[in-house]
């Protein structure tokens, strides 16, 4: 099992945290539309974020599913100017999409007081490394291998399936890594602790960049092992290489705060 527990000086005061963000988004060549199907957003100020990925299959019924995953990242952004809890984000902004047609997972991840709080649907998710090694992984949901749980437009007035939660400690030079499954398919955490240790100075942008840009390139290696090729071979599926879609990437360094963000 993982431990997520630092000591600490008895009586201490935390210091009180923030995190410095930066983000790279590469759509697949041959999404439905233009902007590929993922979504993002980040609140600087209430140091709150999430990733969604619009389901391609609506593709086959001419829907473009980036709209749905947009709306719903719109939608929890606007929420999360008022509220700070993820499901509540993710339960609000869904109901707010709930009239366009299509399907996403999603993932919302908040820090507060010092704790990073997630809701997570489906298979994208978020990582966690400290001291440039991987301390936490988020849980993916799915049915069966490559089919996770989504959001889909409809009538419901709650989410339709419940989702995975997770409180994790973080402190000052923890690294956070989020993304959707084009990332999370085809990048190993080792490649990403290898791609930390190369960095005297972590640039939360630039890194963004570097890990999108590894996805792709190991998306489009079709003899590279990747989590993608072990998951289908665990499913009993004959696979190798990497799994080509859109590639959303979000890192966190998590800071001291030295000014309050208004």
């Amino acid at each position: 099992m993982i431990s997520t527990k630092r000591s600490s000086t008895p009586f201490a005061t935390a210091p009180e945290l923030r995190i410095d963000f930066g983000s790279s988004y590469i759509p697949k060549r041959n999404s439905f539309g233009p902007l590929g199907e993922d979504a993002h957003f980040i609140s600087l100020s209430r140091n709150i974020f999430g990733v969604a990925d619009g389901v391609g299959a609506w593709a086959e019924e001419g829907i473009d599913a980036g709209e749905y995953s947009r709306a719903l990242m719109a939608n929890c952004a606007a929420v999360a100017a008022e509220e700070t809890d993820p499901r509540r984000i993710l339960t609000e902004g869904y109901l707010k999409t709930k009239y366009i047609i299509g399907s996403s997972t999603a993932c919302v991840i908040a820090l507060r007081n010092n704790t990073l709080h997630a809701a997570n649907i489906g298979d994208s998710g978020f990582m966690i490394f400290r001291e440039k090694k991987l301390v936490f992984v988020s849980a993916t949901q799915q049915h069966r291998f490559n089919c996770p749980y989504q959001l889909t437009g409809g009538f419901s007035l709650s989410l339709p399936v419940q989702p995975w939660e997770c409180r994790v400690e973080v402190y000052a030079g923890d690294i956070i890594v989020a993304g959707t499954d084009g990332l999370l398919d085809n990048v190993f955490a080792c490649e990403i602790e290898k791609i930390l240790k190369e960095e005297e100075r972590v640039d939360s942008g630039k890194l963004a960049w570097r890990l999108a840009e590894l996805a792709l390139s190991n998306s489009l290696d079709k003899r590279r092992t990747t989590p993608f090729s072990v998951g289908a071979r665990e499913a009993g599926f004959l696979c190798d290489g990497g799994k080509i879609d859109d590639i959303t990437v979000i890192v966190g360094e998590v800071q001291e705060a030295k000014a309050k963000y208004s």
